[in-house]
C-alpha cells in the first residue's frame, strides 16, 4: 500500500532498486517478494526522512526561542526584528514538519 508520502515514481524506484538486490544476492525474485521488500524499503526511508524533518524543524523552534529570548526583543529598536526573525524560523519549522 501506497502512503501519501510515496509517490508512484518513488514506488517504483523502490521496486527496481528492490529487484536489483534481490537479483545481485541470487534469490528467486516474484511479484509478490518485490512488493513486500519495496513497501519494507519505503516504510524505512520514510521513517528515516520523518525523523530527519523532526530533527530540522525542532532546529528551527530553538532558533525561533533564541530570537524571542535575546536581549534584542526587549529594546524598542530590535522588538520588531525579534519578531520577525522568530516567527519566520516558526514559520519554517512548520513548513519542514508539513513535508
Amino acid at each position: 500500500m501506497m502512503s501519501n508520502q510515496t509517490s508512484l515514481a518513488d514506488t517504483a524506484a523502490t521496486q527496481i532498486l528492490a529487484h536489483e538486490i534481490l537479483y545481485d544476492i541470487g534469490v528467486p525474485v516474484s511479484r509478490e517478494i518485490i512488493s513486500r521488500i519495496s513497501a519494507r524499503l519505503d516504510e524505512a526511508v520514510n521513517q528515516a526522512v520523518r525523523g530527519e524533518r523532526e530533527r530540522c524543524a525542532a532546529l528551527c523552534k530553538k532558533r525561533a526561542a533564541l530570537w524571542s529570548n535575546t536581549s534584542m526583543a526587549s529594546s524598542p529598536l530590535g522588538r520588531e526584528e525579534s519578531r520577525a526573525r522568530a516567527n519566520e524560523a516558526t514559520y519554517i519549522a512548520d513548513a519542514i514538519r508539513v513535508g
